[in-house]
Formats: C-alpha cells, structure tokens, sequence
C-alpha cells in the first residue's frame, strides 16, 4: 500500500519535473512564446511540485525504507542494517554521503547473493546508488545556487531542472525495483511455505496407513487357520 502511494507521488513528480524541464527549453528558444503561453503555467507547476509535493514525497520516502527495511529483516534474519540505522544512514548530515549509496548497495547486493531470482532487481539498485549520491550533491548545489540568485541563467536553470528531474526519475527506478524485489521474495516464501503444508497431512497419512493384509489378520486371526 505503501509502496503504491510512493510511486504514484514518485510519478507526479517526474511529470511535474518533465514539464518544468520542457518549460525552460521553450524558454530558452523563444521568450516570447514562453511568456505568452508558458510562464502562467510553469509558475504552478514549480510552486506545486516546489511547495507541496516534493516534501510530501520525502516523508513518504522515508516511511517507506524504513518499512523496506523491517520487510528485509524479517525475510533475512541476518540482515546487516536495521531500519532506524537505514534512516541514519539516510538522515544524519556528512555521515549520509557514505550511507545513502551504502543503502542501497547492501540492498542490491543482498537480492544478488541471496534470492537467485533477483539478480537482474539487485543490479539494478546497486548500480544506482553511486549515481543517486552524485545526482543529490549536483541537485542540492543547483538549487541553492538558484535560490541565491535574483536572475539565474537560463543555462542555470536548465542544468538544474535537468537534474532534478534525473533525480526523481532514479528514486523512482529505485522505488520500483526494490517494490518488485521484495514481492518476488515475499511470494516465494508464501508458496514454499503453503508447500510444506501441503505435504504434512500426505506424510501423516502415508505414516497411518497400514498394510491390508496384516489388518483383515488383527481383525480375523483364526482366518488362516481355517483355510489350512
């Protein structure tokens, strides 16, 4: 459930950011074209997606891993990090540049070596989490560098609406493929399990059974007598 209002928010925001991002290259073609059609529009789309959305999706984020990381240790009891020290690694300044890609890693690692099924999922994560760090540093310094900035660039505002919109497109990837990882595991338990249950009652029955010989014997023990 979750993990669904994260990607549908995860959505919204890469259109959102596709359209910011389309909204500065028309600007950049022609400024004439863009104040008459596009700025009324665009300065929505930034306020919503600047104001609202964005915050309501990194809360959600972080519901969200913590959640992941509850699932991983109850699937894989020796696990390596606990939630709270997922959204440490996460959270805490300085220290977030080691655990952010670290997070992922272990992730993306753990599918590859430990669920045969999920390699293709934990390439996928693993080979993300250096590039998100990177995409976070260059975001943030865009961001900042525009907001200190009474007329930014155009080429300003393009690199950073470009890498913004990078940004949310690999959380989105990261989201969906870890989504898919932990349902893959969780669905191959559940049948296993429902396996094992399943044969139970057949063992028991086979164990009880006896031969029908040596029971019309116990029942008639003078019928072999008789016939000799």
């Amino acid at each position: 459930m979750l993990s669904n209002l994260l990607k549908i928010l995860l959505w919204v925001l890469v259109a959102l950011g596709a359209a910011s991002f389309l909204a500065i290259v028309i600007f950049w073609i022609d400024v004439d074209v863009f104040i008459e059609h596009v700025y009324p529009l665009a300065g929505i789309i930034l306020d919503i997606s600047s104001a609202y959305l964005y915050y309501i999706d990194v809360v959600i984020y972080l519901i969200w891993i913590y959640r992941v990381h509850m699932d991983l240790n109850r699937l894989y009891p020796h696990y390596p990090r606990t939630p709270g020290g997922a959204l440490s690694c996460i959270m805490v300044p300085v220290y977030s540049l080691y655990g952010v890609p670290s997070v992922y890693l272990t992730i993306g690692t753990h599918f590859q070596t430990e669920a045969s099924k999920l390699k293709k999922e934990g390439r996928w994560v693993s080979g993300l989490a250096v590039p998100l760090l990177i995409l976070l540093i260059c975001a943030n310094i865009l961001n900042q560098s525009v907001k200190r900035m009474e007329e930014p660039s155009t080429a300003l505002l393009f690199s950073t609406t470009l890498a913004n919109l990078i940004l949310y497109v690999v959380f989105l990837m990261l989201c969906l493929k870890i989504s898919q990882g932990l349902r893959s595991v969780n669905d191959s338990r559940n049948e296993n399990l429902h396996a094992s249950q399943d044969a139970v009652p057949t063992e028991q029955a086979d164990e009880g059974a006896q031969p029908v010989g040596w029971t019309a014997s116990i029942e008639n023990p003078n019928a072999t007598t008789r016939e000799a």
